[in-house]
């Protein structure tokens, strides 16, 4: 009876585990002092896309390609980390640094996390079991639970991290991150 929660919770555990997704939460959370606000957009920008894919099962992929994707995840992740660099340079106060102090950061999560789902093996992986189980709910709970620890793994990560880890440096960090993930995204 709860072998297609199970089943989920496994399968999405596992692959989610150095995910890019996973990556820029990690980093973002490295970058600001607020992760429980990266933690729950994260998990709100993974959980809302995932679900997508559980409600529309295969159907989505059918019409549309992943490299129509591609290239503005692409260029999100290359915007954000050239913002990451400006960032400091641009903030007139340098208390500013230790918070998040606009919603860029947060809508630029949410957006990054939310499209490079798209067609990710989570979603993938989501859809697909939902459409074998027939179990929609117990896939989305399994799926649900699953980024939950994930996502709390690399808060927690990133947390302890940050607090060994000079600013300058995770700003630089994050920022060469996120523009390496763009120019991947393109190349491959």
């Amino acid at each position: 009876m709860f072998e297609p929660l199970i089943a989920t919770f496994l399968l999405v555990f596992v692959a989610e585990i150095a995910d890019k997704s996973q990556l820029v939460i990690l980093s973002l959370v490295l970058k600001y002092k607020s992760p429980l606000k990266i933690f729950l957009i994260g998990f709100s920008a993974q959980v809302l896309m995932d679900a997508i894919a559980i409600l529309a099962g295969s159907f989505l992929g059918t019409f549309l390609s992943s490299s129509l994707i591609k290239i503005p995840i692409a260029v999100l992740f290359i915007l954000l980390g050239t913002w990451l660099i400006a960032q400091p340079y641009l903030s007139k106060n340098k208390k500013e640094d230790k918070k998040i102090s606009t919603n860029l950061p947060i809508a630029a999560l949410f957006l990054t996390v939310f499209l490079s789902e798209f067609g990710d093996k989570t979603q993938i992986t989501s859809g697909l079991l939902a459409a074998k189980y027939n179990s929609p709910f117990l896939v989305f709970i399994g799926l649900v639970l699953a980024l939950a620890v994930v996502i709390a793994v690399y808060v927690s990560i990133g947390t302890k991290l940050a607090e060994k880890i000079p600013r300058k440096v995770i700003n630089w960090v994050t920022a060469i991150l996120f523009i390496l993930f763009g120019l991947f995204s393109l190349l491959s």
